[in-house]
């Protein structure tokens, strides 16, 4: 594993440890070395204070500095910041076209555009996004092996946080992402049935605060996050899963 590499892993502990000036020591080393998630979780540490000396400006810089070294999630939600900030429609718009260009979900849904699938057929996945809230029946299932399922589910704190990746409209696909995917141990899948469709969404992780579950998000392998994943607390999901 290359220093670059140990650095970022190490700022990743440090943060989730509550260690957020070691976290910006070692993501400082993986910036310098280029590493883009180092320089957007830099930016983070400012957006949410966690450092004595945060500023949105300071995360606003880090985050135009991690899309310009490729990082598409840093643009787009540069863009975000931006927009709220009263700044320039044009330039926001300017850095989510070059997001969606990279393929990034969430960029091509804001500007109405499709969203190829890479993993599965188009037909047996769907954007977490496009489900409505509307239930008519609902169960959940225990993911295979090792996996958690509605009972891990059920036993989280409904204020807690989890990131949802996908939904999906075959329960083998789901298992297969998973497998895919090396989720074993850090997923779980519920499902439920809507306008006569059956619809398995898959979740990953568990976390005590929006801010630690938004971190966990960003950090998600690059594969995951071209599927646009969104937060959303235990509560709204149990509300799906319990009897």
């Amino acid at each position: 594993i290359s220093s670059m590499a140990n650095d970022y892993q190490d700022g990743l502990q440090a943060y989730l440890d509550g260690d957020f000036v070691s976290a910006r020591q070692s993501w400082l080393a993986a910036a310098n070395a280029k590493d883009a998630k180092s320089m957007f979780n830099l930016g983070l540490l400012h957006e949410q204070n966690k450092l004595d000396n945060a500023s949105l400006d300071k995360a606003l810089n880090w985050y135009r500095l991690a899309a310009d070294n490729g990082y598409a999630a840093a643009g787009y939600h540069l863009a975000q910041r931006m927009l709220e900030r009263g700044g320039s429609d044009d330039d926001a718009i300017a850095l989510i076209r070059r997001a969606a260009d990279s393929g990034y979900s969430p960029a091509r849904r804001y500007l109405g555009l499709s969203n190829p699938q890479k993993s599965m057929p188009e037909d047996n996945a769907i954007s977490t996004t496009s489900i409505g809230s509307s239930t008519l029946t609902v169960s959940s299932q225990s993911v295979e092996g090792s996996n958690k399922g509605r009972n891990w589910i059920n036993r989280q704190r409904a204020e807690h946080w989890t990131i949802q990746l996908l939904a999906f409209k075959s329960e083998q696909q789901v298992l297969r992402f998973i497998e895919e995917h090396r989720l074993n141990n850090k997923a779980a899948y519920f499902s439920e049935a809507k306008q006569g469709e059956v619809f398995y969404k898959l979740v990953y992780g568990s976390y005590d605060n929006k801010d630690k579950a938004t971190f966990a998000r960003q950090n998600l392998s690059d594969e995951l996050q071209q599927h646009g994943p969104w937060l959303r607390t235990w509560a709204s999901v149990q509300k799906i899963t319990k009897p």
